[in-house]
């Protein structure tokens, strides 16, 4: 992913947002390329993920900063020695982490990496989902097309399907997978498109794939809030609703490079990762 990739072709009209409006309430600017951050509500901190270096090197520099909840750093290098971590989900006092072709398992309460699950064929995880019974979804974004699953301690590949688009973002909702889609790489030296990712959902028990919306995007984050779904657009840095009819609202527009977003429902707060940047901001949403 560089800041040279070009969006050549967009598919729908991107209307500007009407009502909701973002206001930054804080920001740390002395991280190293983050990708994604959660929360964990019974500490109230946050978990960031830092690339650190190029998105798909194996060079052990990768690492997860701990964050509280005003934003400043407890512990930058909380777990070290990481492959360019990427998506993040927590369970059961343990964070899932995504590393390249293989998902690190680390315990909350020491930091220390209790287990890891090697992703037979994956080259690049990317985004990592929680359900509510412990199965933890990652996608496999560029030359997979896939999505696997850990489930009963094993990890296997759950789909893998030309319509994925190239998954990045997931969302768990109503007994479907939304995934938010990069669009297919015709320059895999840029991650370029000709045309770019859209929104879509898995049906959990068929596995069936729907379009949501048409291309819009080379989307990175998913998050619902009562506004619609929204998106994070890693070329154009945009931030995006888009209804459950397909209709993309423009809602903050920013530098290449954003990333794993965060919502918070109970704070009505967006967190936005700016991988280019190095930094993490917070913003409070209201209407």
């Amino acid at each position: 992913m560089k800041n040279t990739i070009i969006i050549l072709m967009f598919m729908i009209l991107i209307i500007p947002t009407q009502g909701q409006e973002l206001q930054k309430i804080w920001e740390i600017n002395t991280l190293e390329a983050p990708e994604s951050v959660v929360f964990n509500g019974a500490t109230s901190s946050f978990y960031v993920s830092n690339v650190s270096g190029q998105p798909a090197d194996k060079n052990g520099m990768g690492f997860i900063s701990v964050l509280d909840q005003n934003g400043k750093i407890t512990n930058k290098k909380w777990v070290s020695g990481l492959n360019a971590p990427k998506g993040m989900a927590i369970y059961e006092n343990h964070l899932y982490i995504a590393d390249i072709d293989r998902v690190v398992v680390a315990d909350l309460n020491s930091g220390a990496i209790v287990k890891e699950y090697k992703a037979e064929g994956a080259t690049f995880l990317n985004d990592v989902e929680a359900a509510a019974d412990g199965t933890i979804f990652i996608t496999d974004t560029f030359g997979g097309n896939a999505i696997y699953k850990i489930e009963n301690d094993e990890i296997s590949l759950w789909i893998k399907d030309e319509k994925l688009n190239y998954p990045n973002g997931l969302l768990l909702l109503d007994n479907k997978l939304f995934v938010s889609s990069w669009g297919v790489v015709t320059n895999p030296e840029t991650f370029e498109t000709e045309v770019p990712g859209r929104l879509l959902s898995i049906d959990l028990e068929n596995r069936e794939i729907i379009e949501i919306s048409s291309p819009f995007g080379n989307l990175d984050g998913l998050q619902n809030t009562a506004y619609g779904f929204l998106v994070s657009d890693w070329i154009a840095g945009q931030l995006l609703t888009v209804s459950d009819k397909g209709k993309v609202t423009e809602l903050l527009d920013l530098n290449p490079g954003s990333a794993d977003i965060l919502y918070l429902n109970e704070k009505n707060l967006v967190l936005v990762p700016q991988m280019l940047d190095g930094n993490l901001t917070a913003y409070q949403l209201s209407e």
